[in-house]
This record gives structure tokens, sequence and C-alpha cells, in this order.
């Protein structure tokens, strides 16, 4: 198969109705998942440690089908998912084992990275606005406060003293889940401080980014809509 038929191919499936209804049963899951994740986690968090893992594990399976990947991009994500999986399932084994908690964490954030970048440009390049491209913007925002929630985690790792009133040996998920959604919002309760440099500065990004990626995706949904009420007067 050729090259221009191959992409005539891959865009006839990715704009088919059976298409759309794919990414929208897939978005709901993984929507369902995220929400699960920050909203049932800080409250059970401190009984069952295994539900967040147990929960990570769906999203990134989840994840895994919600956009448009190329081959590479799938093979690598799938890779990734794969040893995510795996690295989970160990870990209830080796529940102690501080570096394989970290590892996890790393592979999360990097798949999390990943599979938003997708769900972004799914929305950007979709020719209409359907349900699946709003589940889609939805989902990409809350891996947004996902993926920043698991890289405070990591900077609370690597320096206990990067913020104020966290028990690093209590719920550090839900705490940070917590936090990175409220910096994310730029709602800012200020029950936690970012102390270091390192800490200060990734938290006015994550303020930032937050509130641009709003503006952007908003402009790109409300643009499609006027473009294809225009389409049909």
């Amino acid at each position: 198969m050729s090259n221009s038929t191959d992409k005539q191919f891959r865009s006839l499936i990715r704009s088919g109705t059976e298409r759309r209804k794919i990414l929208l049963r897939t978005n709901i899951i993984l929507l369902l998942a995220l929400l699960t994740m920050i909203f049932i986690v800080p409250v059970i968090h401190s009984v069952d440690h295994h539900f967040t893992k147990v929960l990570l594990g769906i999203v990134v399976v989840s994840g895994l089908f919600a956009a448009d990947f190329n081959k590479t991009a799938f093979r690598f994500l799938f890779i990734l998912g794969t040893v995510v999986i795996l690295e989970t399932m160990l870990s209830f084994f080796f529940f102690r084992s501080k570096y394989l908690a970290d590892l996890t964490i790393i592979l999360n954030i990097l798949f999390f990275i990943v599979v938003t970048g997708a769900l972004v440009t799914h929305v950007a390049m979709a020719k209409e606005v359907y349900g699946s491209t709003l589940i889609c913007a939805i989902n990409s925002y809350l891996l947004i406060g996902l993926t920043v929630s698991l890289l405070f985690v990591l900077m609370d790792i690597v320096n206990p003293e990067s913020f104020t009133q966290v028990d690093s040996t209590k719920g550090s998920y839900s705490t940070f889940i917590y936090f990175g959604f409220v910096t994310l919002s730029t709602l800012g309760y200020g029950d936690i401080t970012p102390d270091t440099p390192l800490a200060r500065s990734f938290s006015i990004f994550t303020a930032l980014f937050g509130q641009l990626y709003l503006v952007t995706i908003m402009a790109i949904i409300i643009g499609k809509l006027l473009n294809a009420k225009k389409t049909t007067e």
C-alpha cells in the first residue's frame, strides 16, 4: 500500500462514525478512571494504597486507546504501558521497595505526557466538534493535573523539604493530587507552600500553564463551532 493510500485510509478511519464511537467509549472510561483517581483516592488512600496503583493501571490501559497514535508512538506507549503495569503488579509483592515505587511514578509521568499530547493534537486536528472531542479536551486537562501532581510527588521524594505542611509518610499521593490541581486551577489556598526554588518555579509554571491551556483549548473549540455554523448557513 502506497503512502498516500495509507494516509487516506487512516484519515477515513479517524473521521468515520465508528472511530468516533470507539474514541468516545475509551475516553469515557479514561474520564471515569481519572475522576475516581482525583476524587476517591484522597478519601481512601490511607486505607488501601494498592487501590491507587490499580487506578493508575486502568488510566494507563485506557490511555493507550484514547487517541490516534502513529505506529511509532503506539509501540512506544504500548511498551511503556506494559512496563508500568508490570511495575504496578510487582509493587504488590515488593510494597516496601522505594526504587520500584519511584520508577513507577517516573514511567507514569512519561506515559501521561505522551497521551496528553496525543489528546490535545486530536482536539486541534478535529474538523468538527463531537462528544469525543470535548471529552478528549477534558481528559487532557485532567491528565495535565495528574502529571504535575506526580511531579510534585517526585520533588518531595528527592527533597522532603520542598514543601511545608506535608507529611511525606502519609498520603503523599492524595496530598499532592490536591496540591497539583489547586495550583493548576490557580486557587492557591496556601495550606501547602513550596519552599525550594525548584518547587516554587514549577508551581508558577503549573499555574500559568493551566490558564494558558484553558484559554487555548477553548479558543480552538469555539473556533471550530463557529466555522461549522458558518458552513451550515
